[in-house]
């Protein structure tokens, strides 16, 4: 315990007199990771405001926090603020947020850096411009002069870590710094987090729901749920032996395959994609001559059968989304063509309400994806403007009950609101809204990225059951490299708007024909094998 640089000695927490942390002892040393792991809920990230002494109004704390020698818990405001950003350093979940849009970059790593050192403006930015190349964005490529917007989901993130590290902090704590990002930005990001602990001798603590992922970076495993931990040992111990009841659980959710029974009709496309091509103008409109366009699908061809499951995977910025988006009939198409069930779709006019009947679409956050000021019964049934003719108010009760019992809800939910759900609660009402006009094909954009292992494994349980009850077909859309292997007949893999690989999913996961996808598979974290018996 004397070599800690992090003590965590007996934590409670308790918010308005509501339990939050219960008994919470853990340490960290320099030069190492400790992996906090747990579901939504379990405590992870209050653990980790409790160290940054981050807590909201009505927070009781108990028991002790050392960091360095100093008990955190015991200083004021102001000393902690010469502690926070200095010594302990903080990654966020969703760098959007924690970027301010409206400063630059370079403004924003300088900020960090004035504050707790005595240097000029100038001199502020010539640091940060050197801690941008640290982190892997080099001044050339990325001048300090940059916003946030202007940047990918994974360059955005390592300017959150740039402002964390700036100062060199003796602790970084980095809450899901990966979640939202594909498998080789992951990576880049995973390692380049290590690099830094190595470098500088630093202690991290990496906050995750993600047992691959925090494998490969942890010498320590930390594993929560309901505020308590539960298990505590060695990465390595961890996974031989399983030894927790609930370590196993989440061991077994994270390599879940769901049960599918339905057989693809492969007698003719339900949908057919032939040369599809999308552009989308860049840069100011020229005085002269024709503006500037960027190709984000580049003439793709491909076909879905109906009942059949296909995966679309590729980095972000592929053209993934553009092309459901084109699919939808959401974004302009510049060229090619669209067939549903044969018959050539008019892309130029707009889909029909029957096209529109058809398809439908499950996004990735469900929470911004519906009006919180409408009750649930009404939110699902928003695709019925589509049909014909409307059902009555007693069919209308009917078809909401038995569309929420269809995925796992019951009839009382449709008068709740929207915040009323947990995170997994939500997809399956963004789910039943897809489904209650019954299409087709179901497009799914990273409908399960954000969620946890054990709720993950729920939802693609209650895919593969309506894909049996209802003959449906699926287009999953994901960075989740193992979701696309267990949830898929077909997988199809893009880069810069292009297909360059595709056929059956066991098939090319197993023997991958193309550089590009070797390297998305190589990229992808594995879940590390085990001695214990698992069930």
């Amino acid at each position: 315990m004397s070599d800690s640089l992090l003590q965590l000695n007996g934590v409670s927490l308790s918010i308005y007199d509501t339990p939050i942390l219960h008994d919470v002892s853990l340490q960290v040393s320099s030069g190492s990771v400790l992996g906090i792991i747990g579901e939504s809920g379990s405590g992870k990230s209050m653990t980790a405001f409790s160290i940054m002494q981050l807590l909201p109004a009505g927070s009781e704390l108990r028991g002790s926090i050392v960091f360095d020698g100093v008990q955190l818990d015991a200083l004021d405001e102001t000393q902690l603020c010469n502690i926070r950003g200095n010594d302990i350093g903080m990654v966020f979940q969703e760098p959007m947020t924690a970027l301010n849009p409206v400063q630059t970059i370079g403004a924003q790593v300088a900020e960090s850096i004035a504050l707790h050192k005595s240097v000029s403006a100038k001199e502020a930015l010539v640091q940060a411009a050197a801690v941008l190349e640290r982190v892997g964005l080099p001044n050339k490529a990325f001048p300090l002069s940059r916003y946030p917007h202007e940047l990918s989901g994974g360059q955005r993130q390592r300017v959150v870590i740039a402002i964390a590290v700036a100062l060199e902090p003796k602790l970084l704590i980095a809450d899901e710094p990966t979640t939202a990002l594909d498998v080789t930005t992951q990576a880049e990001i995973l390692n380049l987090l290590k690099k830094l602990v190595d470098e500088s001798d630093m202690a991290m603590i990496l906050i995750t729901h993600d047992l691959a992922v925090v494998s490969e970076v942890a010498d320590h495993l930390v594993i929560m749920r309901h505020g308590r931990i539960l298990d505590s040992a060695p990465t390595r111990q961890i996974f031989n032996e399983l030894k927790h009841p609930y370590t196993k659980a989440l061991y077994t959710a994270s390599s879940h395959s769901p049960e599918r029974a339905t057989q693809p009709d492969t007698q003719a496309p339900l949908l057919e994609l032939t040369g599809l091509v999308c552009e989308y103008p860049v840069g100011q409109r020229p005085i002269f001559g024709k503006r500037k366009t960027f190709r984000a699908v580049d003439e793709v061809s491909l076909a879905i059968y109906a009942g059949e499951s296909v995966g679309l995977v590729g980095e972000s910025g592929c053209g993934k989304s553009t092309l459901a988006r084109a699919l939808l009939g959401l974004s302009p198409v510049k060229a090619g063509q669209i067939s549903l069930r044969g018959e050539t779709l008019s892309i130029d006019a707009g889909f029909s309400r029957a096209v529109r009947r058809e398809m439908q679409v499950v996004f990735q956050d469900p929470y911004s994806s519906f009006n919180p000021r409408h009750r649930v019964g009404r939110l699902i049934s928003e695709p019925l403007h589509v049909l014909d003719s409307q059902p009555s108010a007693a069919e209308l009760k009917a078809l909401i009950r038995s569309t929420l019992e269809s995925v796992g809800l019951d009839e009382v939910d449709a008068d709740k609101y929207i915040h009323e759900f947990s995170g997994g609660q939500r997809q399956r009402i963004a789910i039943a809204r897809a489904l209650i006009i019954r299409p087709a094909l179901i497009i799914l954009d990273e409908a399960v990225s954000a969620l946890d292992v054990s709720v993950r494994a729920q939802i693609l349980d209650l895919l593969a059951e309506l894909a049996n009850t209802h003959a449906l077909a699926y287009l999953f859309i994901s960075h989740d490299l193992s979701v696309v292997r267990r949830i898929t007949d077909r997988v199809l893999v893009m880069k810069n708007g292009s297909i360059v690989e595709r056929g059956d999913t066991e098939q090319v996961f197993a023997s991958p024909q193309n550089s590009y996808t070797k390297n998305l598979l190589a990229a992808a974290p594995q879940l590390p094998a085990t001695s214990a018996q698992v069930i």
